[in-house]
């Protein structure tokens, strides 16, 4: 099978990132810190293709993480790749989710040392809120859906928390879960991106799983 272009975007974690794999499976990757380094995203993917010598025209399959996390991190991913394919609306694009690659991430590097085992993914959602994805065996078995502090004894009974956004909820609600903590493996976000679900490029939405405060303070006073 001849291989492809492949251009990724993800902005739903701390570390956003661009990531490009061409046709000899070379990776070139452009992380980007801070909280306005959205703004940035465009100019990320352009240097991005500039090194790996290569136009937008010359990449035929595209990929965006689209959650969970802030609604305005991921909608910066969308509207960058819809403002790429402005002139292909029905170009599908594969979307997939983080939590999906930090299991995937921690699988390869603990391997056997995690098989079998329940493994969660925790993302700020609010103060006192977190996104919670569970795993088994690299199968998604719970979420991602946001979970208040006083379920957490509950819903992360006999889990591995394995990234690096655990660590506030381990360290502020005293958790006793075990913390393993991995590097994001480019091959498994590859792989994770390959397995997603494909859109039209013009149809791509952001996986949103809380409402605006605002909406529920409303909501709250109309009881």
């Amino acid at each position: 099978m001849e291989e492809s272009n492949l251009l990724i975007l993800s902005t739903s974690l701390d570390e956003m990132f661009v990531m490009l794999k061409d046709k000899n499976n070379k990776i070139y990757k452009k992380n980007l810190l801070g909280k306005k380094s959205g703004n940035y995203l465009a100019k990320a993917v352009k240097d991005t293709l500039k090194e790996a010598n290569v136009t937008i025209n010359d990449i035929e399959k595209f990929a965006v993480d689209i959650g969970p996390g802030s609604f305005t991190g991921i909608r910066v991913a969308i509207a960058t790749l819809q403002g790429l394919l402005v002139s292909q609306p029905e170009k599908e694009v594969y979307t997939f989710l983080s939590t999906d690659f930090l299991c995937h991430s921690s699988l390869i590097k603990y391997k056997n040392d995690l098989l079998n085992k329940k493994l969660a993914v925790l993302k700020r959602a609010r103060e006192n809120a977190a996104y919670v994805a569970i795993y088994k065996n690299n199968t998604r078995i719970f979420g991602p859906e946001m979970v208040f502090f006083n379920n957490f004894d509950k819903i992360l009974k006999d889990c591995i928390l394995i990234n690096k956004e655990s660590i506030y909820f381990k360290e502020k609600y005293k958790l006793e879960n075990e913390l393993l903590i991995s590097e994001i493996d480019n091959q498994s976000v590859i792989e994770v991106a390959m397995r997603g679900e494909r859109v039209k490029v013009e149809e791509l939405k952001p996986l949103y799983l809380q409402k605006p405060i605002a909406v529920e303070n409303y909501e709250k006073n109309k009881k």
